[in-house]
This record gives structure tokens, sequence and C-alpha cells, in this order.
């Protein structure tokens, strides 16, 4: 039986490589959404680590497309469960366009490395991490607060 070195390496194109996968991404998105329910606000904003786990659960399995866009649904529908937003299902929104920007970084963007240091996934985490949020406050003030953009 051939397989495929990316098969061999993770075990993705087994029915158990792929459940450990699903473990290892609900696992961490379970952990950030209770590191979000129990942390406090700093200056008023609660920093949000279902974001940062469903960044580093993109960044460990390297999901296709559509797998990165259902890591970032079901990261959006735990953001929507445990949100302390007056708009909570914005979430279902955001959530899966920084998923999508964090895995189109970690399979396309060139290595960044200084030294033995990698870069990369540091810049694909902050990147996601913006396009969430900056989709967020979008929808926020377009949809939920009828004001208009700066520029239109």
């Amino acid at each position: 039986m051939n397989r495929s070195s990316t098969e061999t390496r993770t075990g993705a194109g087994t029915v158990a490589g792929r459940t450990r996968e699903i473990a290892v991404v609900a696992v961490l998105i379970a952990i950030g959404a209770v590191l979000r329910m129990f942390t406090p606000n700093v200056a008023g904003i609660t920093p949000n680590f279902v974001i940062a786990m469903y960044c580093l659960s993109i960044l460990l399995i390297r999901p296709g497309i559509g797998g990165a866009l259902g890591i970032g649904i079901v990261g959006g529908a735990v953001c929507m469960l445990f949100s302390k937003s007056p708009i909570p299902y914005l979430n279902l929104v955001s959530e899966p366009a920084g998923a999508l920007a964090c895995a189109l970084l970690a399979r396309y963007m060139p290595e960044l490395a200084i030294k033995n240091y990698a870069f990369k996934p540091a810049v694909a985490t902050v990147v996601g991490t913006l396009v969430s949020g900056l989709t967020y406050i979008t929808l926020n003030f377009t949809l939920a607060l009828k004001m208009p953009f700066a520029g239109g």
C-alpha cells in the first residue's frame, strides 16, 4: 500500500488520523472557550482565546480551505455561546474569515525565520486575529448599529 509522504507523516489519510485531527481541534477550541469565559476584561476588552486556539489548530493540522472554514464556523459558534458582546451572532461570520486568513497564510506564505526562530506562525495568527476582529467591527457598525463606512 503506497501512501504519500504527508499521509505517512501525519496519518491524515487514515480514519484514526482524521479522528485525531478532529480531537485536537475540539480540545483546543474548548480550552480557548474556558480561557475566554474566565479571563477578566483588559481595558474593557475580553481577550478572545478561541481565535488563538483555532489558529494553533490550523497551524498544527494544515487543513484545506473547507477544513479551515469548518474550524472557523465551530470557533464562531463557540464564541457566540460564550460571548460577552451584545451581538454574538456576528462571530459566525468573523471567525471563519479569520480562520480562512490564517489557513491561507499557513499554506501559501513563504517561510520567515531568523536562525532557528520561525515567524510564520506568529504572522498567520496575528493576521487571522486582525481579519476576524476587523470583520466583526465592520459588521457591528454597518449591520447592527447602522453606521456608514468612513469612505462610503
